[in-house]
């Protein structure tokens, strides 16, 4: 899955460019993407009850709620 960032362009003095900015920087850090790459790098680090928690919340129709 390749998620394309959105470019933006204009002036660090302009408020509202950095109004947007921010804005996309804040819903990148908080991206489903993120956080699955994330996990998907920490792979190897992830104990075996660890491994059977997230097996037990992606198999969850609910999410684990």
């Amino acid at each position: 899955m390749t998620h394309k960032c959105p470019t933006i362009t204009g002036s660090n003095e302009d408020p509202e460019f950095r109004r947007k900015r921010a804005k996309l920087a804040s819903e990148a850090a908080q991206s489903v993407d993120r956080y699955v790459r994330a996990l998907v790098k920490r792979a190897p680090q992830l104990t075996e009850n660890h491994r059977s928690q997230l097996r037990a919340l992606l198999a969850s129709t609910d999410g684990g709620k």
